[in-house]
């Protein structure tokens, strides 16, 4: 068993938890959460029921066991619009030493929790987060450095659909519910070779606007999810 602190991308992740950083008002709408809204709709819904019931405050952990990862929800923040607390963080990490053991898991890995969109200083956090999970040894822990250029399994299926060209436009269209037109912009962007990963794909800028907005991205993680997973319909039952 492992303490580790690694560059990269947190959803390439082979552990068996994921900690996503959350609000206590149901909004996931930046950085990393937004990802997992992306990526575990279902979680995101339960998440959001949760906090319109008022039953999730800050410094608490709400796991989704539904999923693979499993997803466990810190609290660090009460509103989206306020700053991430030390505390919080603190409380949290907490909370997790003293229950990690119950919820039977072995592996799991965190990003620099409140460091980005949270406002809080990295080497505070970094502190913080050493002196909670950098001694336990009975559970591998990776701690993610995010770095945007890096692509998840995802972008990786993307760029197969783009470069083997397996799909006509129009199938793609029927496919993922986004226009031939937005697939254009979308295959234009993927041959760049600048773009690097979904995240690269989600602030590609051309004639000064984001060639793909909220809810195409979220037909594209949707169709990606159907296609890496070989659940999408044959296309001759489509017509």
């Amino acid at each position: 068993m492992a303490y580790k602190e690694v560059s990269g991308n947190i959803f390439n992740t082979k552990a068996m938890a994921v900690v996503n950083t959350v609000n206590c008002v149901g909004a996931m709408g930046k950085g990393i959460a937004l990802d997992f809204k992306l990526r575990y709709p279902e979680m995101f819904k339960e998440y959001q029921r949760i906090c319109f019931q008022h039953l999730l405050k800050p410094g608490q952990i709400l796991p989704y066991k539904k999923s693979s990862p499993i997803i466990l929800n810190f609290a660090i923040k009460d509103d989206w619009k306020e700053p991430s607390k030390i505390e919080w963080i603190e409380e949290t990490l907490k909370k997790f030493v003293d229950n990690y053991k119950k919820l039977g898991i072995t592996s799991v890995a965190f990003p620099w929790m409140g460091a980005m969109n949270g406002g809080l200083p990295i080497e505070v956090i970094k502190e913080l987060t050493r002196k909670y999970l950098s001694s336990l040894d009975d559970i591998d822990i990776e701690v993610y450095d995010f770095d945007p250029n890096v692509p998840c399994e995802l972008y990786r299926s993307l760029q197969e659909i783009v470069f083997s060209e397996k799909f006509k436009l129009s199938e793609l269209e029927v496919l993922s519910n986004i226009k031939s037109r937005y697939w254009i912009k979308i295959i234009d962007a993927v041959n760049d070779p600048n773009t690097k990963s979904i995240n690269n794909l989600r602030h590609y800028i051309v004639n000064g606007k984001r060639i793909i907005g909220k809810t195409n991205i979220e037909r594209l993680f949707v169709f990606l999810t159907m296609y890496k997973d070989e659940k999408l319909p044959i296309i001759k039952d489509l017509f």
